[in-house]
């Protein structure tokens, strides 16, 4: 029984002194926890602001561009004999690209010197007719009475004839007014026969007839026999009655006297063209002669030699300006700058005229690319802001040279600004109409307050950040400026050394935590 008591106890024992422990535990953590509590906050990732660099860039693309093109056309009307380029061929400035076939150009510059030459003999030769026209006068004056009195002879003859035409023409009319006369009561009478005939028919069969067809198809629908083919044929009937005949006007005018009647004076009418004829001669020779008789020109006048002078002048004029052509086409068409043959329009053998157009040349050391850039960045870009061009595996320097006014709809319907970077060091690597890559320097700050971009954040008033004072989440707005890729240049909000969360998790602002700097690579 002593045995049995003595396990008793060992247990009771046991059970105090772990009781005793647990107290003490529990007793430490108590004490703990009114100490303050320190070393349970959760650790939080910060990021210090400091100063720093901030680079804006605005990425574009577009085609690449000769910024100095030129259209040939050809000085002449000529044959291209030697053309040695086509399109996307390089040419050299002064490497003659065509020659022209001239054969045709030096005979019209021959031909023009035949014509001065002419020109001078014309000049003569007007001063030698001018001798024979005075001789010319005096034999006028004499001819004049001669042709007076021939010209009053057969106006007399004229007149005689005129007369017995009239006279025959006037009998051969009153008989055809009788025949016409006669003719139309005829025909009125043959109009009022055939009307009462018509009329006759029209009431004692035609109109009878037609009631009784009209009557005999109304009592047929009346009494519910009527087809629609009945029908039909009763409203027909009733739109389309017979026609009552009318009286046939006739119209005097239709039996009018035409011509001038039946006479036959195709004799005297004959007669009196060829003594017309013969007055119109001498009349006309008459004329002549008395402009020759008043004219009293003995030799080409000032005017008529300054005239014949000026002429000669400017045939003059057009040999030498045939001459320039000439040298012209002997010249051919050389390159005035270096670049690229971008089009060709013609090819050796082809006829041309002048101001064909004939081939486009590009320069390849004025080149720029021609790209977009979004609607959000217009205010970002300015002319004059320097940019890297891309272009394969090459890079380019380049300066903004324009910035277009209006937005134009891409491909994708959204706006954009099209904008012209000039490529400041191009070599034998640039092809013109291929894509390049474009990065503006829109804007650079140096020295500046900046945090990277994954700590900033932006609401519905503007940017803002969560930062840690005293242990505690606290929300602060802030002013943003030049922003990159991986930082953000803060104008107002935050000063040096404040230390901002980078990602606030499910963490809330109030909540208290302990700030742990995080690592940047910048």
């Amino acid at each position: 029984m002593k045995t049995k008591t003595l396990k008793n106890k060992n247990t009771v024992m046991l059970i105090t002194l772990g009781i005793v422990a647990v107290v003490l535990v529990l007793l430490a953590i108590i004490g703990n926890m009114r100490k303050g509590g320190k070393g349970t906050e959760p650790v939080v990732e910060v990021i210090s602001v400091e100063k720093g660099d901030v680079r804006q860039e605005i990425e574009a693309s577009g085609n690449v561009e000769s910024e100095w093109k030129k259209t040939f056309y050809s000085p002449v009307n000529a044959t291209i004999e030697n053309m040695t380029v086509e399109a996307g061929d390089s040419v050299e400035a002064g490497q003659k690209l065509i020659a022209f076939n001239v054969d045709n150009l030096e005979a019209d510059n021959q031909k023009a010197e035949l014509t001065a030459r002419t020109g001078k003999l014309e000049l003569e030769d007007a001063q030698e007719q001018a001798n024979q026209a005075a001789s010319k006068v005096a034999e006028a004056k004499a001819d004049i009475p001669k042709l007076e009195k021939q010209i009053e002879n057969k106006k007399n003859k004229l007149s005689d004839l005129r007369q017995q035409i009239a006279e025959t023409q006037k009998n051969a009319q009153a008989q055809v007014q009788e025949e016409v006369e006669s003719a139309y009561q005829a025909a009125v009478l043959a109009a009022e026969t055939k009307y009462q005939e018509e009329m006759d028919t029209y009431n004692n069969v035609t109109k009878p007839e037609y009631d009784k067809e009209l009557e005999a198809l109304k009592q047929k629908i009346n009494e519910g026999k009527g087809t629609e083919t009945d029908k039909e044929d009763y409203r027909h009937l009733l739109d389309n009655p017979p026609k009552v005949p009318e009286l046939e006007d006739v119209n005097p005018a239709d039996f009018q006297m035409t011509g001038t009647g039946m006479a036959d004076t195709s004799a005297l009418e004959a007669e009196m063209e060829n003594v017309s004829s013969e007055l119109a001669a001498l009349q006309s020779e008459l004329a002549s002669k008395e402009a020759l008789a008043q004219s009293e020109t003995t030799g080409l006048t000032d005017a008529a030699k300054e005239k014949i002078r000026i002429s000669n002048n400017l045939t003059e004029l057009e040999t030498k300006n045939l001459q320039e052509l000439l040298e012209e086409g002997r010249k051919g068409i050389e390159a005035e700058f270096s670049g690229v043959i971008s089009d060709t329009k013609v090819s050796q053998g082809a006829t041309v005229t002048q101001g064909m157009e004939l081939f486009t040349l590009q320069s390849m050391d004025d080149v720029c690319v021609d790209a977009s850039i979004s609607k959000y960045d217009f205010d970002k870009v300015k002319e004059g802001q320097k940019a890297t061009v891309k272009l394969g595996d090459k890079k380019y320097n380049g300066t903004i040279e324009k910035v277009n006014r209006i937005a134009v709809p891409n491909e994708k319907g959204a706006p954009t600004i099209g904008v012209v970077v000039h490529i400041d060091n191009p070599d034998d690597g640039i092809f013109i109409g291929v894509e390049a890559k474009v990065s503006i320097q829109a804007a650079e700050v140096k020295n500046v307050p900046i945090l990277p971009v994954e700590a900033v954040n932006i609401g519905k008033d503007g940017s803002f950040c969560y930062v840690v004072e005293d242990g505690v989440i606290k929300k602060k707005e802030i002013e943003t400026g030049v922003t990159s890729d991986a930082f953000v240049e803060i104008k107002s909000g935050l000063k040096d050394g404040e230390q901002v969360l980078t990602d606030i998790g499910n963490h809330s602002e109030g909540d208290k935590v302990k700030a742990q700097e995080a690592k940047t690579d910048k």
